[in-house]
């Protein structure tokens, strides 16, 4: 049986992890308020893609300032668009 649209958006607010190519996934970083923030990891490396299309170490969550998360989260349909440019500009190298 199919699922309703009420039951997918159960299983994707519950979702934490899509697998976007090999090692690279989107990952839920944290839920606030009902905001979910988004990053793409190399799980392979434990590098992030942030805002500029580079890749870049994860440091230690007491050791991220505010200007790495603004580089590195984001919502799911930016993060999605981001990884989508970041395809066509590996492709284009």
């Amino acid at each position: 049986m199919p699922l309703t649209l009420e039951e997918k958006a159960k299983w994707f607010d519950a979702a934490l992890r899509f697998g976007l190519k090999g090692y690279i996934h989107l990952v839920m970083k944290s839920k606030i308020n009902g905001k979910a923030n988004w990053a793409i990891v190399d799980t392979k490396t434990n590098k992030v893609l942030n805002s500029n299309l580079e890749w870049e170490e994860e440091p230690p969550a007491k050791k991220r300032d505010e200007a790495f998360l603004m580089r590195t989260r984001f919502d799911f349909e930016t993060a999605v668009q981001l990884f989508q440019q970041y395809l066509m500009f590996a492709q284009g190298s």
